[in-house]
Order: structure tokens, then C-alpha cells, then sequence
């Protein structure tokens, strides 16, 4: 009986934060997204944004300046990051 209540206790826990799941069905892209050299970096604030509500998966943060980000996101999503503003880097 206990696993069945953990269960059920676990099931109803992922609705609490009222996040509606991105039903988003666009395929997705690799991606190689180079940062700002501002502090704090506009792009990555933004990539952390968008993988909090669900449109970026796996990101991974390289230890560079300016920060590497490895992703994967659909097109669109990756052409608006490489298309932000950016003080200082590679491009």
C-alpha cells in the first residue's frame, strides 16, 4: 500500500508549480551558441530561461570567456540566440 501512496503523492507533485507542459512539436536542432563578455551574459540568462520552461534541452555550459552552450532547440529558437545583441567574443 505504501508505494502506491508514494506514487500518487509523486504524480500529484507535478502539477504544483501550474506549468503548463510546451506542446511545442518542432524538431530539434545541435547547437554551438557563443555568450556575451557582459556580467551578467544577456545569452545565457536567456538559455537558462528558455530551458526552465522547456523550449532548450540539454544544455551544456563550457568553462570559457565567454561562455560555450552547447543545446538543442528548434531553428527558430537558435537563430534568435545567435541573432542577440553581444559585447566582446567570437561570433
Amino acid at each position: 500500500m505504501k508505494p502506491v501512496f508514494i506514487a500518487v503523492l509523486l504524480l500529484a507533485g507535478c502539477g504544483l508549480d501550474n506549468k503548463q507542459p510546451t506542446m511545442n512539436h518542432e524538431p530539434l536542432e545541435s547547437a554551438l551558441i557563443v555568450g556575451s563578455t557582459e556580467s551578467p551574459d544577456p545569452v545565457l540568462a536567456k538559455v537558462m530561461a528558455l530551458e526552465k520552461s522547456g523550449v532548450v534541452k540539454d544544455v551544456v555550459v563550457q568553462e570559457s570567456f565567454p561562455v560555450q552552450i552547447r543545446l538543442r532547440a528548434p531553428k527558430k529558437v537558435i537563430d534568435e540566440l545567435n541573432a542577440m545583441p553581444r559585447s566582446g567574443g567570437l561570433r
